[in-house]
């Protein structure tokens, strides 16, 4: 019989794969790390300063704790904890592309289809779709900077080797709103697929609860 209180970890087994992300970075030699994703190591604090959306953090090499570098960022949630561990611990070094692959062209992305649009591209029109303006300042209060796709474009750097680009195209009286996210053709030398629905999903969330903070 199934327990009535099981906690979120236990529910989608994250706990499992925050033990996995924390083991597979303490057995990595940091110079690779570091090389291979562009972040500094502390050697005083053991473990590394990673930038994520304009801010700092502190990940231990061996425990994988993460401390942010300002007390107003607050708790780091699991989700963000694993994908900081998974970006340091899976990043292959590869250099930017500059050529723009929507998340279907990743490998693997035709399977999470699904998820990756009630995750990502709902929200991100249900909450900016009629007020892409919005979306532009919030990113670039983030360090995003505007692009020419589309009819609202911004390109932010959550990671410092993994851009993500938002796209609007505004709707009309015969075509609603629409919305899209492109990644660098390296983004798959970064992350695993389904981490590529996961940070972009975690950055709009964040963009909806400045929304309402405003």
């Amino acid at each position: 019989m199934l327990r009535k209180d099981l906690t979120e970890e236990e529910k989608y087994n994250i706990g499992v794969a925050l033990k996995k992300a924390i083991k597979k970075l303490a057995q990595s030699d940091p110079r690779t790390v570091c090389l291979n994703s562009a972040v500094i190591f502390n050697r005083e604090e053991e473990g590394y300063i990673l930038p994520y959306l304009n801010r700092r953090y502190l990940v231990k090499h061996c425990t994988g704790e993460v401390q942010p570098f300002s007390d107003e960022e607050g708790e780091v949630s699991i989700h963000l904890r694993i994908l900081f561990l998974h970006y340091l611990s899976e990043a292959g070094g590869a250099p930017l592309q500059n050529e723009w692959i929507t998340f279907k062209e990743i490998p693997g992305g035709q399977i999470y289809t699904g998820p990756y649009q009630k995750r990502t591209i709902q929200p991100l029109l249900q909450n900016f779709g009629e007020q892409p303006e919005k979306f532009m300042e919030l990113a670039e209060d983030l360090g995003g900077q505007r692009t020419t796709f589309g009819d609202y474009a911004v390109t932010l750097h959550p990671f410092p080797r993994l851009p993500l680009t938002f796209v609007f195209w505004e709707g009309d009286e015969e075509f609603p709103a629409t919305a899209n996210i492109l990644y660098d053709a390296s983004a798959v030398d970064y992350l695993p697929t389904e981490d590529h629905v996961l940070l972009p999903s975690l950055i709009i969330w964040e963009m909806i609860a400045r929304l309402g903070q405003e």
